[in-house]
């Protein structure tokens, strides 16, 4: 074991996860540097042994990219100011196993700390049938939305503490942002969309096991266990 770490550590990459049985593995390439000024924590996701070769290039690609992208904008800035800086990314794995992996990684990052800018990317993939998912995708037809409606609602109802400075209502969007941590189907939305900016992402856990009815079955299966 201690040997296999040296090797990946010799290879630039810090491996966050190799699960057990049909798990997807996840490597991280680490690209991060400091000096006086600023701190770049750049550790950048990058998918495995995936069913589809095309999905996972497509993925690892976005990851790449997009950090790249959000890096050069934050160095603009860092450049500008001559202030203290800091870019830092994190990727958590949710779930990963019987096929399926709901993963998130989050960037923070400011030139001026009045001015943070906060960006997530979510990836919830079916390693089966090689397929990346919307929300939509896990459920049959159109009723699972009202139900995922009314629980939402319930669930800022039911903490009003914690959800006390939401100004909107939560609903489902085309669009919407989600992943899965096992017991929940977390709801997210972006900063300022329903709070302040500087509460950053509002999550919404909702109870899978109140949910299964409305998925598809290959879905009920994975989750249900």
């Amino acid at each position: 074991m201690h040997n296999f770490i040296k090797i990946c550590l010799a290879a630039g990459l810090a491996l966050l996860l190799s699960a057990c049985g049909n798990g997807i593995k996840i490597d991280t390439v680490d690209n991060s540097y400091a000096s006086d000024t600023v701190t770049a924590n750049v550790k950048i996701p990058q998918l495995r042994g995936l069913s589809s070769r095309d999905l996972e290039d497509k993925i690892n690609e976005e990851f790449s990219s997009s950090t790249d992208a959000l890096l050069e904008k934050w160095k603009r800035s860092a450049e500008e100011t001559g202030e203290q800086s800091l870019f830092d990314m994190n990727t958590a794995v949710h779930f990963n196993k019987n096929g399926f992996l709901s993963m998130v990684t989050d960037y923070e990052y400011f030139a001026r700390k009045a001015h943070k800018s906060r960006f997530r990317i979510a990836k919830n993939i079916d390693n089966s049938a090689g397929l990346e998912l919307s929300l939509s995708d896990l459920f049959d037809g159109e009723t699972y939305i009202d139900a995922l409606n009314k629980m939402l609602t319930d669930a800022v109802a039911g903490s009003p503490e914690k959800y006390a400075d939401i100004w909107a209502k939560p609903k489902i969007s085309q669009n919407q942002g989600f992943y899965i941590d096992g017991e929940n189907l977390v709801i997210f939305y972006p900063p300022y969309e329903l709070s302040y900016y500087e509460r950053g992402f509002v999550e919404i856990p909702l109870p899978i096991e109140d949910l299964l009815t409305y998925m598809k079955p290959a879905y009920r299966e994975i989750f249900a266990g």
